[in-house]
């Protein structure tokens, strides 16, 4: 039996495969397009990472700078207070003076006034030995007047020198001979005198 060439059984082999052959091309093009996307969108969520950063730390330097601000402030609040407190010093010092050189000029007014050294006082030293008497302690007496614990001191030394009294029950007593202290505060001072003693300072 004679053989038969096939003259376009190649030709129709390769049309049969061409189809499979573009499918993968295809595929392998969306394959790459993918990639291509998933690179883009990992650099833009890179991007955004970094932008994120450098808000963070854009924050974080306005934070420290609000810090350090506030830092400045109670700085300065704080030797305001200081500043304030020495002028009270040295006001009081000056009327303390004042008051020493009126006595030498006349000095009948010693003999004659009873409470002179009570009207000798500063207004400050006044308020001072009536809330000691109140029975505030050191603590209290300048939180209530808005002044460091030390100037408290330095008042009650200065009161004590001058009134020649060693001893704060002896300023107590000393307020109330004088009528510094009124009667309604007298049972309230006693008792807050006793509740710092058991208290504590």
């Amino acid at each position: 039996m004679p053989k038969t060439v096939d003259f376009d059984g190649g030709q129709t082999r390769k049309q049969n495969q061409d189809p499979g052959v573009a499918g993968s091309e295809t595929r392998i093009e969306q394959a790459e397009a993918r990639t291509a996307q998933a690179e883009t969108r990992t650099e833009q969520a890179r991007t955004r990472t970094e932008m994120a950063e450098t808000r963070t730390e854009q924050a974080e330097t306005r934070t420290e700078l609000a810090k350090t601000r506030t830092e400045q402030a109670e700085i300065r609040t704080e030797q305001a207070k200081t500043r304030t407190e020495l002028a009270e010093l040295r006001t009081e010092q000056a009327e303390t003076a004042l008051q020493r050189a009126v006595n030498k000029q006349f000095p009948l007014r010693e003999m004659t006034d009873t409470n002179s050294p009570l009207e000798e006082l500063s207004g400050r030293q006044r308020e001072i030995l009536q809330l000691i008497a109140e029975g505030q302690n050191t603590k209290q007496i300048a939180e209530f007047l808005k002044v460091s614990p030390k100037t408290v001191e330095y008042h009650r030394m200065k009161l004590m020198d001058f009134l020649n009294i060693h001893d704060v029950p002896g300023l107590v007593r000393y307020a109330i001979r004088v009528g510094l202290l009124p009667q309604e505060k007298r049972v309230t001072g006693l008792l807050s005198r006793v509740q710092n003693r058991t208290s504590g300072p």
